[in-house]
């Protein structure tokens, strides 16, 4: 995995240049909390952190090995590494193959599972070896991500581009080994051209049904809309400002938390309309709590990218289970099981617009119903045992 031990993660945030991936490390620790949370499931993490190289994402050049617990006794290893471009890769790899095999050798009778966290590299190179090394060891492999999808920034570069084809064969070859995949959304299967088992794991909540609160015991929220997260145009960030500066209601603000490319185009709009706030970046603990503070919460990604096949945004399950109403498309790979749970945005030209001042104009216990019915959904549905017991039941049929 490429989780933040808890003990380091301040280190981690303080030597990060750009951002760190939050919802990649939430989704680890979800998996992690799901299996612990199942009865017999014991396992040990051998990590290698998921950040940015040296010198230009990261402040640090060698990255330490370190012993940490996930939970109770659990002897768990960080894996240290060069942390170079290039160099890294090769640097994780051989360090996380010197764990695996002596792991590999410890009760050769048990049954064991290797399961491995995106279609990174070092980890589709790491299951490759333990497939042909040891083939009674059954490989997993979690796919969070298409290799084609990330470092979307890189691919206007025609280098990068021809070197991420070889890159997507290279894997391919080398994935036909592994036993089962737990992917994002349905569609991830079409990158596959072989029969793969697998299961599909969209989020997780960190939420639980003691995190449920009645609507009429909910405090008194502001009027205002709330988006958390990239200030990125391709995210729908310009079009839902522009939607809310169409509305004419001075007793409604829009809030935005994040940072991004499109951050000076939002200050420009802001201007014009004083009910626009660009709030910056706040830590999570802070965000999760504003999400509660407030009248609506909108994602207003669409459905117009073909990427949005192949993701399913980690804000629509952190949302949904703040008891909060949410505004947002059905996303191509949203399960339909959503659509029910928040107020739904037509894909036309206004349909944002509309929605919005819908949503808006609703009886503040009309929203406070939906929130509440959505942060049920996810409370019951979507926790951190129910999700990795789909896991957990594709693994005992193998």
């Amino acid at each position: 995995m490429g989780l933040f031990p808890k003990e380091y993660e301040t280190t981690i945030l303080e030597n990060s240049i750009v951002g760190v991936q939050n919802a990649a490390n939430k989704f680890q620790w979800g998996i992690v909390n799901g299996l612990d949370g199942i009865e017999d499931a014991h396992f040990k993490i051998v990590n290698s952190l998921y950040i940015g190289s040296y010198p230009k994402r990261y402040t640090e050049l060698k990255i330490p090995s370190f012993q940490f617990s996930h939970s109770g006794n659990a002897k768990d290893i960080n894996v240290g590494f060069t942390n170079l471009t290039i160099l890294k890769n090769f640097s994780r790899y051989i360090g996380i193959k010197k764990q695996v095999d002596k792991w590999a050798k410890e009760k050769r009778e048990d049954k064991k599972v290797l399961m491995a966290y995106a279609m990174t590299s070092p980890f589709v190179e790491i299951l490759n070896y333990v497939k042909r090394k040891y083939p009674h060891i059954t490989c997993c492999l979690i796919v969070p991500d298409l290799p084609e999808y990330m470092n979307a920034s890189s691919m206007e570069n025609k280098f990068y581009i021809n070197a991420k084809k070889l890159q997507i064969r290279h894997f391919k070859r080398n994935l036909k080994r592994v036993d089962c995949y737990v992917f994002l959304t349905e569609f991830m299967k079409e990158w596959f051209d072989w029969d793969i088992k697998y299961t599909v794991v969209e989020g997780i909540s960190s939420k639980t049904r003691k995190d449920l609160g009645e609507p009429d015991q909910i405090q008194e929220k502001r009027k205002s809309i709330l988006y958390a997260g990239m200030i990125e145009e391709k995210y729908g960030v310009v079009d839902l400002v522009k939607a809310f500066m169409k509305i004419n209601d001075d007793k409604w603000t829009l809030e935005l938390f994040g940072n991004g490319s499109s951050i000076n185009k939002i200050k420009e709009l802001s201007k014009k309309d004083p009910r626009v706030h660009l709030r910056g970046t706040a830590p999570n603990a802070q965000v999760l709590q504003e999400q509660k503070d407030v009248e609506i919460l909108v994602n207003p990604r669409n459905d117009t990218q073909s990427f949005t096949k192949y993701s399913f945004p980690s804000k629509v399950i952190e949302y949904m289970g703040s008891g909060t109403p949410m505004i947002g498309y059905k996303l191509s790979g949203m399960p339909d099981e959503y659509k029910e749970y928040f107020y739904c945005v037509d894909n036309t030209q206004d349909g944002l617009y509309k929605t919005l001042k819908k949503t808006m104009e609703l009886s503040t216990e009309e929203r406070r119903k939906m929130g509440y019915k959505a942060q049920e959904f996810i409370v019951t549905k979507k926790t951190a045992v129910v999700q990795c017991s789909k896991i957990v039941e594709m693994l005992d049929e193998l």
